[in-house]
């Protein structure tokens, strides 16, 4: 892809778990060396942080910036997540730079078994895995539109685009 693939995106967000109901309406691109994996995890991630004011997406891929983060009043982020699996080091650095990591991944039970075992005495990390399926068809939707409305529940994500419905479990691995 040469340019940026650019989106209206209208995100209707019911977010049952923190008892939040909100719409986000902003205009982002997938980016030229951006998978479109990572592309509706990185929008799924904003959506599950959305119901903070403060939080952001890094639409312009910098790679000094988490993918959705939140941030306190001073401009320190406290929340940090990531849509993809990390190599172990990079998780033990960036788990030692801000207070809360969140790694939200497609299903990637090999992955997961080689970073658990040396994750397992951090206290700041979390990883939640979403079906194989359900981040592949949201992918295969985008070229339909990007108007979703989304609930979320405390195990349980599904989406809406107007055509198709999608719906996954959350996977809370750490």
């Amino acid at each position: 892809m040469a340019k940026p693939f650019v989106f209206k995106a209208r995100l209707n967000v019911a977010d049952l778990y923190h008892h939040a109901n909100h719409q986000e309406v902003f205009t982002t691109a997938l980016q030229k060396a951006e998978t479109l994996e990572h592309f509706v995890l990185k929008l799924l991630g904003y959506c599950a942080l959305s119901y903070e004011q403060s939080a952001h997406l890094n639409s312009m891929s910098e790679k000094q910036k988490p993918d959705v983060w939140l941030e306190d009043e001073q401009g320190y982020i406290t929340v940090a997540l990531y849509a993809c699996p990390i190599e172990l080091d990079e998780i033990i650095r960036l788990a030692k730079q801000f207070q809360k990591l969140v790694l939200l991944i497609k299903e990637d039970h090999e992955w997961f078994e080689t970073v658990k075992e040396r994750l397992s005495y951090a206290d700041n990390v979390s990883i939640f895995a979403l079906e194989s399926d359900f981040v592949d068809s949201l992918s295969s939707a985008l070229s339909r539109s990007l108007h979703w409305d989304i609930v979320i529940e405390q195990n349980q994500i599904s989406v809406s685009d107007k055509h198709e419905y999608y719906e996954t479990h959350a996977l809370k691995l750490l």
